[in-house]
């Protein structure tokens, strides 16, 4: 078998030939460790490689495959993680030097259910500083250069920036990080990647250096809507999907025409629009019509307090002030922001929030899922951040607008990829559901990737 192929499979079918002893894990893993070493970006990419530790775990899971005692389908593949969950006897940094003596004493629940079935983890990916940025800019370990433009250095998309980098690159099966606000869909779709972000509370936060307990969720980064099904599958437990043959004509969508698409690009606009009027050519229903939950949850916001800000500065303020220089100035900003919110006024936002999502839920009904852009903007040049603070702190807040509505409502939501401008920068498409139905949007997910021939990456 051609290693490169290794890439391009699916989680379910490398399960497969290892299962049947056509594929041997500790080749596997031999093969993206070796990529890994040869990945002249691999320092900005992850901050700490397991080769030793995912070597041996190779050889443990070819030995459960050879006397038929998997852990799981997933038994023996190797992923990356973001470095803000915790791994017993490792550092969990969260993109924070500072933090490198910070060493777990027990595996987080979510890295404990992976341990359990099998999957291996190659090492722990860069990061924005304690996950607070949308673009996946880290000045102390580096900023991975995002992969679709060889001539100027772009962002990564963050903050699960090594996360995205690493798949992108081909240096992983798959990988997980966190989405408080945008997290894995901003770089999903900066790289042309599936991003799974899940309902709060599905998953397991426990073990995750926090940024906001209420908005923190667990996500994952996949090539294909397929493996992101297959991992919410195994960490869930829920039911496998429907991989029946699509049909078009049972799809009703609802395009969100108000404030999502305010600002956007003109390439990445046409772009989306070029995907949905295949959609529709193909049967699928589609409504176009604002949402005036959106604009109303962003008034509650901008009036009473972020509650990222607000949960962020709790938990982090006084530490970052005691250890002067420890982070950029920029993000110590909004950690600072948060500090000047009163507990009154986050109720407010709290009660606030609750009330929208009623009312969102209500009036959207009818549909299988809301569409709307995932990012309204290409990567922007990290030479031009560098050189405008108000740029930064603009592009940041553009990168994290659409995304972070879905956070703020408690929903879930699917990134996907969705094709590339006339300038070959990646275009994704945010698919959202209600709270809880992350079945149904990756169910919905798996018959809109039809449409681009990415349903099997090798057909």
């Amino acid at each position: 078998m051609n290693q490169a192929s290794w890439e391009t499979l699916s989680l379910k079918d490398l399960g497969e030939q290892i299962g049947s002893g056509r594929l041997d894990p500790r080749e596997l893993v031999d093969y993206f460790l070796n990529k890994i070493e040869r990945e002249r970006e691999k320092e900005r990419i992850f901050i700490e490689i397991y080769s030793e530790e995912a070597r041996r775990f190779a050889r443990e899971a070819y030995e459960r495959a050879r006397n038929h005692q998997r852990l799981s389908l997933y038994d023996g593949i190797p992923l990356a993680w973001k470095d803000n969950f915790d791994i017993a006897g490792k550092s969990t940094t969260a993109g924070l030097p500072i933090l490198r003596n910070r060493i777990a004493r027990e595996n987080a629940p979510i890295y404990r259910m992976a341990v359990n079935a099998g999957l291996i983890c190659l090492g722990k990916t860069n990061m924005t500083e304690l996950a607070f940025s949308g673009l996946g800019i880290n000045p102390a370990f580096g900023t991975p250069r995002n992969p679709f433009d060889s001539q100027q250095a772009r962002v990564p998309g963050g903050s699960s920036s090594g996360s995205a980098i690493a798949l992108a690159r081909g240096l992983c099966c798959a990988s997980l990080g966190t989405d408080t606000g945008g997290s894995i869909r901003t770089p999903a779709a900066w790289n042309n990647l599936v991003g799974l972000k899940t309902t709060a509370g599905l998953l397991p936060t426990e073990g995750i250096v926090p940024l906001s307990q209420t908005l923190d969720t667990v996500g994952f980064l996949t090539r294909r809507v397929e493996d992101a099904a297959a991992l919410y599958h195994l960490f869930t437990g829920q039911p496998t999907l429907n991989l029946a043959k699509p049909n078009f004509e049972d799809i009703n969508l609802l395009v969100c025409t108000n404030v999502v698409w305010e600002q956007i690009e003109p390439e990445v606009a046409e772009t989306i629009e070029i995907f949905l009027q295949k959609a529709a050519t193909r049967g699928v229903k589609i409504d176009r019509q604002p949402i005036p939950e959106f604009e109303k949850v962003f008034e509650l916001v901008n009036t009473y307090g972020n509650i990222v800000s607000y949960e962020a500065s709790k938990n982090w303020l006084s530490f970052l002030l005691a250890n002067p220089g420890c982070i950029s100035e920029g993000i110590l900003d909004r950690f600072r922001s948060g500090a000047a919110i009163s507990q009154s006024n986050i109720d407010k936002v709290y009660q606030g929030l609750r009330e929208l999502q009623r009312q969102y839920l209500e009036h959207t009904l009818n549909y299988n899922a809301v569409l709307m852009p995932t990012v309204v903007t290409v990567p922007p040049v990290i030479k031009e951040l560098d050189a405008d603070k108000s740029k930064y702190n603009s592009e940041n807040l553009l990168s994290l607008r659409n995304t972070r509505l879905i956070n703020l409502l408690s929903l879930c939501a699917l990134s996907l990829p969705v094709g590339m401008t006339k300038s070959n920068l990646p275009v994704g498409l945010m698919l959202v559901g209600s709270p809880l139905n992350e079945k149904v949007l990756l169910e919905l997910g798996l018959v809109l990737e039809t449409l681009l021939g990415t349903g099997n990456i090798n057909s």
